[in-house]
Parts: C-alpha cells; sequence; structure tokens
C-alpha cells in the first residue's frame, strides 16, 4: 500500500484515539494499539512497514525526551540509587514465572527459558506515557520506574547474550555455544556507554568554562579542567540560545537523535539515550534576559510545547499503532493458545506486581502506595519481547506457532493492563499523597 495512504490511515486512527480518550476519560494509548490490531487485521494496516517502523522508533524517541526533560536530574539521581531491587527481582520473577508456566504446559527447558526472557524487560516508553496522561509522570513512583528500567535493560543485554546462546548451543543450532568474550564485551560497552553520557552530563551539558587549576590539583580536577577546556566551545546552552534561540526545538531534537545513537551504538535502545539527553537539559539553559523575571521562562516554555507536541501528539502515538499491528485475529490460534496466554498473563501479573513492589517498599524506601504504582508501571513489555521473538519464532524456528501467539497475546494483555491499572489506581494513589501533604503542611504550622 502508499505510503501516503498508510500515512493518512495512521494519522486518521491517532485523531480517532485522542477523540475517544477524552470524550470516555480513557487512555489514548489503548485505542491506539486496539485500532492498530484492528485495522491491520482487516487489511487496511501492514503487519510489517519499514517506513512506518522507523517513523514509530522516532516516535518513542521524542517521548522519551521529552520526559526527560520534564524530570528533575536530582530526583533521578536518587531514584538511580534505590531501583537496584526493583529492577532486579522484577525482572528474576517474571522470568521465573514465565518459565514455570511453560514447563507446565509441557514444554522443553530451552523453549521454557525462552518465555521467560521475553518477560523480563519493562516497556517503560509506555509506562510513561500512561502517567503523562494521568498527570503522574513527576512522581517519585515514575522516577522509580524509570530509573529501573535503565538498569532493567543493562539486565536484559546480559540476559539474552547468555540465554539465546545456551538454547541454540542444545537445540538446533548445536555449532553455537555460550561465547564469554561476547558477554564480556557487552558488559564493557555498557560501562563505556555510561561514562560518555556522565562525562558530557557533567561538561558538555552545563557548559562549563575552563578554570585555573588549583594548587596541588587531585586527578579529578585535572580532568574538570581540561574536559571543561576542550568543550567550552560547544557548550548546550550556547548551541541551544544561538541566533537568540530561533533554532532550539530543531537543537535539542538534534541533541536527543544523538544521545540515542550513541545508546544504539553500544547495544541499548535508542529511547534510553534520548531519555537522558532530555533529562540532562536544564531550564536555566533557555534564559536569554536573567534580570527580567517575567521573561525567564518564556523561551524555555516555547521550546518545550513544540517538543511535546511533536512526541505526544504527532510522531509518538504511531509508536503505539504498530505495535497494535502485531496482533493477529486467528480464531484455531486464539482457541489453541488460550490456557496459555491466559495462564502465562496471570501469572506474570502476580509476579511481576508484587516483585516490584514488594523490592521497591524494601529495598528503594518507597511508600506502600508508591511501591504499588510501581509494580504496575512495570507490567509492559515492548522493544526486548519481540526481538528475542523474532530471533525464537522467525530466524531459528526454536518455538511452535501456538507459543508464539501465546506470547504476543500475553505480551497484548500485559501493555492492556499498564494504563488500566495506572487509571483505576490512581485515586488511592493521590488520596496517599494528599496525606502526605497535609501532615506535612500542619508540622510546619507547628513549627
Amino acid at each position: 500500500m502508499n505510503i501516503w495512504i498508510l500515512s493518512a490511515i495512521i494519522l486518521a486512527i491517532v485523531v480517532l484515539s485522542k477523540l475517544i480518550a477524552k470524550k470516555t476519560s480513557s487512555v489514548d494509548v489503548i485505542w491506539l494499539i486496539i485500532f492498530g490490531a484492528v485495522f491491520a487485521n482487516l487489511g487496511l494496516l501492514p503487519v510489517e512497514n519499514e517506513t512506518l517502523e522507523v517513523i514509530g522508533e522516532w516516535g518513542i524517541v521524542f517521548i522519551m525526551f521529552a520526559l526527560g526533560f520534564d524530570e528533575d536530574l536530582s530526583h533521578f539521581k536518587e531514584g538511580l540509587l534505590r531501583s537496584w531491587g526493583i529492577a532486579l527481582f522484577g525482572a528474576i520473577f517474571p522470568f521465573l514465572g514465565a518459565y514455570y508456566v511453560a514447563t507446565l504446559f509441557g514444554y522443553s527447558t530451552n523453549e521454557a527459558m525462552l518465555w521467560g526472557l521475553t518477560m523480563t524487560a519493562t516497556a517503560v516508553s509506555l509506562t510513561m506515557v500512561s502517567l503523562k496522561n494521568e498527570n503522574l509522570h513527576k512522581t517519585k513512583a515514575a522516577t522509580g520506574i524509570m530509573t529501573s528500567a535503565v538498569i532493567d535493560d543493562v539486565l536484559s543485554l546480559i540476559g539474552v547474550a547468555i540465554v539465546i546462546p545456551i538454547v541454540l548451543a542444545s537445540g538446533k543450532d548445536a555449532s553455537a555455544g555460550i561465547n564469554l568474550t561476547e558477554i564480556l564485551i557487552i558488559i564493557l560497552k555498557v560501562i563505556i556507554f555510561f561514562t560518555i553520557v556522565i562525562f558530557l552530563g557533567l561538561f558538555a551539558f552545563p557548559g562549563t568554562t575552563p578554570k585555573e587549576l588549583p594548587k596541588n590539583p587531585s586527578l579529578w580536577q585535572y580532568g574538570e579542567y581540561y574536559a571543561s577546556k576542550l568543550l567550552q566551545y560547544a557548550g548546550i546552552k550556547k548551541l541551544i540560545l544561538a541566533y537568540r534561540g530561533e533554532f532550539s526545538p530543531l537543537i535539542m531534537i538534534s541533541i536527543a537523535m544523538t544521545l540515542g545513537a550513541i545508546a544504539y551504538l553500544f547495544g541499548f535502545h535508542p529511547a534510553i539515550g534520548a531519555y537522558l539527553a532530555g533529562l540532562f537539559l536544564k531550564k536555566e539553559y533557555f534564559i536569554f534576559d536573567e534580570h527580567i523575571e517575567r521573561r525567564k521562562d518564556q523561551h524555555f516554555e516555547k521550546s518545550k510545547s513544540v517538543v511535546d507536541h511533536i512526541a505526544f501528539t504527532v510522531f509518538g502515538p504511531i509508536f503505539f499503532v504498530n505495535l497494535g499491528t502485531k496482533i493477529e485475529f486467528n480464531a484455531h490460534l486464539l482457541m489453541e493458545a488460550l490456557p496459555m496466554f491466559l495462564t502465562l498473563f496471570v501469572v506474570v501479573f502476580i509476579f511481576q506486581v508484587l516483585s516490584a513492589a514488594i523490592s521497591a517498599k524494601y529495598t528503594g524506601g518507597y511508600s506502600t502506595k508508591e511501591s504499588i504504582m510501581i509494580g504496575f508501571g512495570m507490567l509492559g513489555r515492548a522493544e526486548l519481547a519481540f526481538v528475542v521473538i523474532n530471533l525464537a519464532f522467525t530466524e531459528h524456528h526454536l518455538i511452535s506457532e501456538v507459543q508464539f501467539y501465546a506470547l504476543i497475546m500475553t505480551i497484548f494483555l500485559l501493555n492492556l493492563s499498564v494504563p488500566l491499572t495506572i487509571k483505576w489506581f490512581k485515586p488511592y494513589f493521590l488520596k496517599n499523597q494528599e496525606t502526605k501533604t497535609q501532615t506535612s503542611n500542619k508540622a510546619v504550622e507547628i513549627a
């Protein structure tokens, strides 16, 4: 089908989904996924289209950049230190749950490991969009979900590097083996990527100017001095304010794409790099006239509005429509796979929510309701799950068509659960927040 016709259909779906979501006070992500599935099964949208896939990937990069731009860097740092348990146990227990469901239905150890691997990594983009729709994206729970997902992404990459070769070595491709060198290279890539990101965050983004070296400088002071000198003409603030900020939104998107490309080169999804790019940008980078108070935020708000519109209204929704096109309506496969994917969905749902919530409570120090919200936020499955399924079914034929359908339908149900559970839990979550605010205000009054 012609790309212009496809573009018109997809944008019509986006408009329809937005209008229905507003009319029904629901989340547009659900309607985007549902309409994507319906139109694909009617033959009006392709299941695979390289151009649309790229546009959708652009959309998710823009979304994560916009969300990072909205986040407070200090909150993110705090959340990162508290999230190791959520990421670790929130990946292990869904893996085990899926593994044992596969064995329950009589599948081999290799097939069970592949089932487990599809259920490890969180689709944080879906969760963060759902939280933004409910105006919860700046809460501590949202930060906990995002930071956990960063760690989760690292663990999942290592998991793919270990599990796939094991399955291939003992399955149909006996010539494959576990390559320890490859695993070490992945770990090294992770370290190099975060070193580059931290370097840019410390020196390029703040737009620091060279300082004089103090007497008897430490190794860190030497590094800070020469890094600042190297980047004195490449400070992000100077770039954003060039020509009175005429090209600020373009430069912001360029920065997002650059960090996304760096993330991709080191094995991460580009959305992770884009989120970190947005995270490092600060409001003060957009200020021209600091002495004129009423104009201080004007350029920042204008630039933010342009980026948000591109991310959440134009490109971003296309990603979720594409996600829906992966769902095939097949009555025979549906009946055969129904017991499998319902069982798998229930088990992963319970294991994911409980493991993430309990970890958030007892290793991250989050409140009970924040922990439950984090548990719901970790339910989504997307990018890595489809990579694993593609490797297992399309490339190496390690799982049957019924298993493929069961896994796809489970992912679909888990993704639908994210906006539904967040919306359902929002009143209880906000009640908790209001109680905390009232208690804090009383303490201030007493003081």
